[in-house]
C-alpha cells in the first residue's frame, strides 16, 4: 500500500482551513468539541468503537494497554491504514463503511469521544503514522512507535486534555475494560479475543472459541463457548446459541 504525501498534506491544508474558519466565529469550535465529546453518555464508549474498528479490519486480537498516562490499543487486521482512513478518522460524521449496511461503521462519531480524554490521538498503521490535533487535523509524525510484530495496527491515546486529569480517565476507563463482558464478543465476527492490562499490571480478557465437540451445524444453532479472565482471577465459561438467518428487505415504497 503506498503512502501519498501529497495527498496527506493536501488533506492537512484543508482541514486546518475548516479549523480557522471555525474559530473566526466565537464559541462554534469549543461548541462542536463539546457537543462531540458528550454525545454518548458513556464517556469511554470509544472503547467500542475502537473494536469496531479491529472488527472491520478482520482483526481476530484486540489489545488495551492502560498506562498512568495514556491507553494504548492494538490489533492484528490484516486491512491496514489507507488514505480513505486517514480522510475518515478525521472527519466529522463520515464513515468507509457508511455504504454497506452489513458492516459495523468505521470512525464514526463515536471516535470522536477520545477527545474528551485527549487532544494528540496518534495512529500507527502500515505505512501511516500520524496524530490528529484540533479534533479533524492530520500531523505526520517523523518516527513510528513500532508496535509487536504481531499488532501491525495501533493507536496511542495520551491523557493529556486539560479538563480531564489522567487519574480520572484511568479510573473510567478501568471501569469500561471491566465491564466488557461474554455478549461482547457474540456479535463480532473477526475477532474471537480482547485482552486486556491495567496499570497495576493485571490483565484480563474474554475469549470466543467453538470447540470441536461443540460446533453443532443444525436448526439448534451455533453453541458458542466463551471465557472470560478477570484481573482479580475470577475467570469463567460461558455458552450461547447463535442463529444466522438471511433476511430479505422490503421496500414498503414499492407497494401500492
Amino acid at each position: 500500500m503506498s503512502f501519498d504525501k501529497a495527498a496527506f498534506q493536501k488533506l492537512r491544508s484543508d482541514r486546518l482551513a475548516y479549523v480557522e474558519g471555525l474559530r473566526r466565529n466565537k464559541g462554534f469550535e469549543a461548541g462542536i468539541l463539546r457537543l462531540l465529546t458528550q454525545l454518548y453518555p458513556d464517556n469511554a464508549h470509544f472503547i467500542y468503537e475502537l473494536l469496531q474498528n479491529a472488527e472491520d479490519a478482520n482483526a481476530s486480537h484486540a489489545k488495551f494497554t492502560l498506562g498512568k498516562d495514556s491507553l494504548i490499543f492494538e490489533h492484528d487486521g490484516k486491512k491496514l491504514f489507507s488514505a480513505r482512513d486517514v480522510e475518515s478518522i478525521t472527519s466529522i460524521g463520515d464513515s468507509t463503511k457508511a455504504d454497506s449496511p452489513t458492516e459495523i461503521g468505521k470512525f464514526g462519531v463515536g471516535f470522536k469521544a477520545v477527545f474528551a480524554y485527549t487532544q494528540t490521538p496518534e495512529i500507527h498503521s502500515g505505512r501511516y503514522h500520524f496524530c490528529i490535533r484540533d479534533l479533524v487535523v492530520p500531523d505526520l509524525l517523523g518516527s513510528s512507535k513500532s508496535s509487536a510484530h504481531r499488532f501491525q495496527t495501533k493507536f496511542d491515546f495520551p491523557f493529556d486534555h486539560p479538563n480531564k486529569s489522567s487519574q480520572k480517565a484511568v479510573s473510567e476507563i478501568t471501569s469500561a475494560l471491566r465491564a466488557l463482558d461474554d455478549a461482547t464478543l457474540l456479535f463480532l465476527s473477526s475477532i474471537c479475543r480482547i485482552s486486556y492490562t491495567l496499570p497495576d499490571g493485571s490483565e484480563g480478557q474474554l475469549e470466543r472459541a467453538l470447540p470441536a465437540d461443540l460446533q453443532l451445524a443444525t436448526s439448534n444453532g451455533e453453541h458458542i463457548e466463551v471465557s472470560v479472565q478477570r484481573p482479580a482471577g475470577e475467570s469463567r465459561r460461558s455458552h450461547w446459541l447463535r442463529y444466522r438467518k438471511a433476511v430479505s428487505i422490503d421496500d414498503d415504497s414499492t407497494r401500492k
